[in-house]
């Protein structure tokens, strides 16, 4: 059994004005989840992005669709209030689906990256909200880096690009791209963990789990799913790659990944068709009876241009070959900033999938754009 997606909605979820932002891009970096341990508010969506408005601290919108995405409103903000320096960069959402420490199943978790205006530093913060994303209160930093410039050799390296999860032993854990060791033993960026077992109050100690002792291979953007076996899937990008290539590793716990050093697996077709930069992954109950790995990226292998695209999905729990299905938004993929890390879910019980992109406005604005797809088995 299979999958195909059929696209039955599509629209604008924010378009900023060219007035408005402090960068031309205008927002980027679109994330989704729909609530599903809310009571009344089950199957509601939030999404949020990197918005890079004039007004100082910046913060990170989240917005509301009541109505399985057809719809959206602004409905919060996660403002910086540890540093006040603005909730700049990569943020990321999720909802407990169990008690973790103090808090309880339905909080909703928030992860993103505190820089000043003057961008000298970075540093990953947690906040919470108890009241399904209306209210966010600061929890935790997870990691403080230097600033946010890539291989930045001589002075104290950047921490980027988190995403959390809760693994088997109901830990909440953060992955995340550290360049704080570049230099060291020929390391340049590499993905870390960090775990809570007492509800992101306090955390562990960072531990490697992709990095490679070459001063020109950079592992980045880890992205995690649960899938139906209960195992994990670990997706990310390794630029210095012949085309940023998308790997990705198994774990059975969420916690051992395997040999730091291990490049894992890279998604592609029988016939040699890959993904490539700023992937995204997601578990379908759909499609036969292990389910679909979805992944998605920026770009594929083939011609740059105006271009539908493509997703890669598994029907066997990330063993063997993948297979492509076009995906429902098009973009001009020789913009750099389109498609950049494009959020999606699996909604209505798994029988649609949503996903977000920014998408051109003009050759340098971006808005932040989504479709629906019923999912059909075949």
């Amino acid at each position: 059994m299979a999958i195909n997606l059929k696209k039955e909605a599509a629209g604008i979820i924010f378009a900023p004005r060219e007035e408005e932002v402090s960068d031309p891009t205008g927002c980027m970096y679109p994330r989704v989840l729909e609530l599903k341990n809310a009571g009344k508010e089950n199957g509601h969506l939030l999404a949020t992005f990197e918005y890079y408005s004039k007004e100082e601290p910046v913060f990170s919108p989240i917005y509301k669709s009541e109505d399985g995405g057809i719809t959206w409103k602004f409905f919060s903000s996660v403002k910086d209030t540890k540093n006040n320096f603005g909730m700049r960069y990569q943020p990321v959402l999720m909802e407990l689906e169990e008690d973790c420490g103090d808090l309880k199943k339905g909080t909703i978790l928030y992860a993103g990256n505190s820089i000043p205006e003057d961008r000298s530093s970075t540093e990953l913060l947690l906040y919470i909200s108890r009241d399904h994303g209306k209210t966010w209160e600061y929890r935790s930093s997870i990691a403080k880096g230097g600033a946010p410039i890539e291989q930045n050799f001589d002075s104290l390296g950047p921490v980027w690009e988190p995403f959390i999860y809760v693994n088997k032993m109901s830990e909440i854990v953060v992955v995340f791209s550290d360049e704080r060791l570049h230099g060291k033993d020929g390391y340049n960026q590499v993905l870390v963990k960090i775990k809570s077992n007492d509800g992101g109050k306090n955390w562990s100690k960072e531990e490697l789990i992709v990095a490679f002792k070459d001063k020109n291979l950079r592992p980045g953007m880890p992205i995690v799913t649960k899938l139906g076996n209960g195992k994990y899937f670990l997706c990310y990008e390794i630029v210095g790659t012949l085309c940023n290539d998308i790997y990705y590793k198994i774990s059975e716990d969420g916690d051992d990944w395997g040999k730091i050093d291990d490049k894992g697996t890279r998604a592609e077709t029988e016939d040699g068709f890959y993904l490539r930069s700023m992937p995204y992954c997601t578990y379908l109950s759909k499609g036969g009876q292990n389910g679909t790995i979805v992944l998605n990226a920026k770009r594929d292998n083939g011609e740059i241009g105006l271009t539908q695209g493509y997703f890669l999905v598994n029907y066997n729990n990330g063993e063997g070959f993948w297979h492509k299905i076009p995906m429902p938004l098009e973009y001009d993929n020789r913009i750099l900033q389109t498609g950049w890390s494009k959020g999606m879910a699996g909604i209505c019980n798994d029988e649609k999938l949503i996903m977000l992109s920014p998408i051109q406005t003009n050759n340098r604005l971006m808005h932040i754009a989504y479709a629906i797809s019923n999912i059909e088995e075949v």
